[in-house]
């Protein structure tokens, strides 16, 4: 009944930054109690997504994590959403930092690692940038960026966030550690490795596997910041690939032609930094 009532009134609602705020609110408790947690294919339990649930979840993502992960010891997952990749990591026994800022995601995050009686997690309910601070949250769910606009979200769905740097999450309490970094941030991944200079020069080097638009979701079209995140890996001794089954080599002539032509001739919008 609530559900039914609140949908006939979004179009009114989204008008209104306060209740369109409360709105989301009341409809995220309603969902949130109704979520049970479910055995996934992965052998852990997960409430909050269907698909995740199921394993129909970007597959080929999974299987490549999974893949990485047989050679890491600590597995960072930065905007780690209601934790599917966490959770995948935990029950193949790594030590994993998740780091998620939106609360919504938070609740799912805290279920699903409690319906799996994993307390040994750290989870940092912030978001990450090139230093300290307090930023915006545009939107919610999946799309939740501190990019305003990103994804077509509505400027109306906002809150404030604390934000630090990788670095001094981590805290260089990993040296010589096998990490494996997941960045996917909706467009704010530059601003994060400005602020990882520590963590990218660690000796083991990370595996990074990180998600960089091009054209897709960028309120102005084209990431005005897509070659300069390339560059800062190139910058610290990594070399570029595409994250999938095949790891095709990324070439920064390929990254400039691709930014000029305004379209990928390959691959897609994940990508592996390793050094090799």
């Amino acid at each position: 009944m609530l559900q039914s009532m609140l949908r006939r009134l979004k179009p009114f609602i989204e008008r209104f930054p306060t209740l369109a705020f409360t709105y989301r609110t009341l409809r995220h408790t309603q969902n949130f109690h109704r979520q049970h947690p479910k055995l996934t294919p992965y052998g852990f339990k997960l409430a909050g997504n269907k698909e995740m649930q199921d394993g129909s979840f970007e597959q080929d993502e999974v299987e490549l994590v999974m893949e990485l992960l047989n050679d890491t010891e600590v597995f960072v997952d930065i905007g780690a959403n209601i934790g599917l990749y966490s959770c995948l990591a935990r029950s193949l026994g790594k030590k994993v930092i998740a780091i998620e800022p939106l609360k919504e995601n938070l609740d799912y995050l805290y279920a699903n690692f409690e319906a799996n009686g994993w307390s040994d997690i750290e989870i940092f309910p912030i978001g990450l940038s090139a230093k300290p601070g307090i930023a915006t949250l545009w939107g919610g769910g999946t799309g939740a960026s501190l990019i305003k606009n990103w994804a077509g979200a509505s400027s109306l769905m906002w809150r404030k966030v604390s934000v630090n740097t990788l670095d001094r999450i981590l805290s260089n309490q990993f040296e010589k550690k096998r990490l494996l970094v997941k960045l996917d941030v909706e467009g704010a991944e530059l601003e994060i490795l400005r602020g990882a200079s520590l963590t990218l020069s660690l000796s083991p080097a990370p595996v990074w596997i990180v998600e960089i638009a091009l054209t897709e979701h960028h309120p102005i079209g084209l990431n005005p910041n897509f070659i300069e995140t390339f560059e800062i890996f190139w910058k610290y001794g990594y070399s570029s690939f595409i994250a999938d089954l095949k790891k095709s080599i990324v070439t920064k002539e390929e990254v400039l032609h691709w930014f000029n032509l305004k379209q990928r001739t390959f691959g897609g919008q994940n990508y592996i930094f390793k050094k090799t």
